[in-house]
């Protein structure tokens, strides 16, 4: 049974964004925000007990962090009363145990996710970028990776959006199962292959688009990896990078041999698309 621990630290309203994308790169499994009668924000950080020294530590640095331990998975589920319909462009994410709303149209595209212990409800900025990414570069036949992969929302989006090819990866065995279980739930699970293999391991030159969500420091990292896996002519969409974070991004690709082709924004948020040249 995985051990848990809960981190809270109080931060201005203006830091959110800030610690959040901190913690993400971590690899945390969630943020609870509790605003506070003075205008601060309380944050309850739910991660795997290996993670959390790690993350005080890099919280310590500004905050000052504290620690709880969580008896096994207790309290774990507890967004799921606050959980919410999610509409990105015609992509509209449904938890399973809500209805599905009325205005859905006839040529939206509605997926059933529970992400479970992992990322990827949508409730964040950077999965409704990729999402939008999804429905601009996923065309019938498409080869596809999502790259830490959560709860499997990009994968399964770009399986029903046409694509042929999807591979999803994540280090974390909560993700593996979430995005088994959503990939059942979707019919997609004959198609969405889904392991713990590390990009390295992945094919060369094999997929279309390249969907990595998983936070600066962590992209900057592999970048060689994976521009070596998006084919010629192939895009990248990169995201959970914060504003001034995004730059450094951008240099890390382009060093290893892929071209950007835009930055987009939602708040603090960035996603950056490159391209590897032909």
């Amino acid at each position: 049974m995985t051990d848990w621990t809960t981190i809270v630290v109080v931060v201005d309203e203006v830091e959110v964004d800030l610690v959040s994308g901190l913690v993400w790169d971590l690899g945390v499994s969630g943020i609870e925000e509790q605003a506070l009668a003075n205008g601060a924000v309380e944050l309850r950080i739910g991660c795997e007990t290996k993670t959390a020294q790690h993350a005080l530590d890099v919280l310590a640095v500004r905050w000052s962090p504290t620690a709880e331990s969580v008896a096994a998975d207790a309290g774990l589920d507890a967004w799921r009363d606050h959980a919410q319909v999610w509409r990105v462009g015609s992509t509209v994410i449904v938890p399973p145990w809500l209805e599905t709303p009325v205005d859905v149209a006839e040529n939206d595209l509605v997926l059933s996710i529970d992400p479970g212990h992992a990322f990827g409800s949508a409730s964040h900025e950077t999965t409704r970028m990729c999402l939008e990414a999804v429905v601009e570069f996923v065309t019938p036949g498409s080869a596809v990776a999502d790259i830490g992969c959560g709860s499997g929302v990009l994968a399964i989006a770009a399986a029903r959006r046409g694509a042929t090819i999807v591979v999803g990866t994540d280090i974390a065995p909560d993700a593996i199962v979430a995005t088994l279980d959503n990939a059942r739930r979707n019919d997609v699970d004959e198609l969405v292959e889904v392991s713990t293999a590390t990009v390295e391991e992945l094919s060369a030159n094999a997929f279309d688009l390249v969907l990595a969500n998983i936070g600066a420091a962590t992209l900057c990292s592999m970048a060689e990896a994976l521009v070596q896996i998006t084919k010629s002519g192939g895009v990248l969409v990169l995201s959970g990078i914060l504003a001034e974070q995004a730059d450094v991004v951008v240099e890390s690709f382009e060093q290893a041999g892929a071209r950007c082709a835009e930055v987009r924004a939602d708040g603090e948020w960035r996603t950056v698309v490159m391209n590897r040249p032909r």
